[in-house]
């Protein structure tokens, strides 16, 4: 499974900057795309889950992911949740970005917890 700075870094492919949005920028040589581009993936997720079309744990995964990076947290743990319910309880990645999640909201504990889970499931930071 890609890890996040590989789903939204395209500094190793040819991206022309007309194919980007006026929403995206580039800082240290990686273009990242912004919030709009992460609504319309949000959209085409919920239109996968209605087809049944791919692995619904891992597209709950990725929900959770888009939610974080809107930083709708509590919508992200709810994902969070559903992947993990679906398959997803032993992904590492899943319990890192868990953990931000609830950095972000303020429920330190369960954090932690929640990252060591991510720890021993053997999930590294490349941070």
């Amino acid at each position: 499974m890609m890890q996040p700075s590989e789903q939204t870094s395209f500094s190793n492919t040819n991206v022309l900057a007309a194919d980007l949005s006026s929403q995206s920028y580039v800082e240290d040589g990686n273009i990242f795309v912004g919030a709009a581009k992460h609504e319309k993936t949000l959209t085409f997720i919920k239109y996968a889950l209605l087809l049944d079309a791919i692995d619904e744990g891992w597209l709950y995964e990725q929900q959770g992911w888009m939610f974080n990076q809107l930083q709708r947290y509590r919508e992200a743990l709810e994902a969070f949740e559903r992947a993990r319910h679906l398959g997803y309880a032993n992904d590492g990645w899943l319990y890192k970005q868990k953990s931000y999640a609830l950095t972000r909201l303020d429920r330190g504990e369960e954090a932690l917890e929640a990252c060591e889970r991510a720890r021993s499931l053997g999930y590294v930071n490349e941070e």
